[in-house]
């Protein structure tokens, strides 16, 4: 297996594993999803979670009492479907909305879905879609997303047409570039703010947080985690903020089988007792 590599914002240097030290029973676990967990696709529909991978988090939602969550760009649903049968807590759209622990639902205030708005953005996007069969316009409710992984040429095309969108519709949207991909998202929302948030309530409260990411989207969350002492991961190449760095969603698969987990220490019992 590789080695988990230390990365400062620069290219990763040859920190061995063991010195990133990972007790299951104090640490609470973000993931990423897509390009962390799971292998990216050439569309978003085409994204599928390892079996080892839900085997894994399965496993890794008992061990540490539920202290997992999926903080993605996608909606919760998309996150559920992909992680079905398992369900953790989950950060939707780079956190504009959150399930927590209890079930509960929560949208980010003056984040609900305002159809006239997306649609007067959609309808721009599908005329540009319909022009180049490279692009694709993926729809999350709140928040729309234009890939072009199938067509990198246009990715000034795409950044363009998504930030004079963005311009227009400030006060609600910010533009969030990623791996071949421009996205309108909500304005003041991210995945480091939706960490923070779950670390307040059981049963993430008084445990390290860890969160894993691959894109320029896990960056804030990345800088959020190292300011509260916590361990973050690069999934694979690229400069970021994150602390320690593995090549692949399948070598971070392998790598959390690695991890110990120290049970608690039982009161001893007296003769009689």
């Amino acid at each position: 297996m590789q080695p988990l590599a230390s990365s400062p914002c620069a290219p990763p240097a040859t920190t061995p594993a063991d010195t990133c030290d990972v007790d299951v029973a104090t640490v609470a676990f973000f993931f990423d999803l897509d390009g962390t967990l799971a292998p990216l696709a050439p569309r978003p529909d085409a994204v599928r979670l390892p079996r080892d991978t839900a085997s894994v988090l399965a496993r890794l939602f008992e061990r540490t009492q539920g202290a997992i969550a999926v903080v993605s760009g996608r909606a919760i649903d998309d996150i559920d479907g992909l992680l079905a049968p398992l369900r953790v807590p989950a950060a939707g759209l780079h956190g504009a909305e959150i399930r927590h622990a209890d079930g509960d639902l929560i949208r980010a205030e003056g984040h609900a879905v305002d159809a006239a708005r997306v649609a007067s953005m959609v309808a721009p996007l599908q005329a540009l879609v319909a022009q180049h069969a490279g692009l694709l316009l993926e729809n999350k409710g709140s928040a729309l997303a234009l890939h072009y992984r199938n067509a990198p040429e246009l990715a000034g095309v795409a950044r363009d047409t998504m930030r004079t969108l963005a311009d227009v519709h400030a006060e609600r949207f910010v533009l969030q570039p990623g791996k071949f991909v421009f996205e309108l998202r909500p304005r003041h929302v991210s995945k480091g703010r939706a960490i923070a948030t779950l670390l307040k309530e059981a049963p993430f409260a008084g445990r390290t947080p860890l969160f894993a990411g691959d894109d320029l989207t896990d960056e804030a969350g990345f800088a959020d985690v190292n300011a509260l002492g916590g361990i973050t991961i690069k999934i694979g190449e690229g400069e970021t903020c994150a602390r320690h760095r593995l090549p692949s969603p399948e070598a971070l698969t392998a790598w959390l089988l690695t991890l110990r987990h120290t049970s608690p220490r039982q009161p001893s019992q007296e003769n009689g007792a």
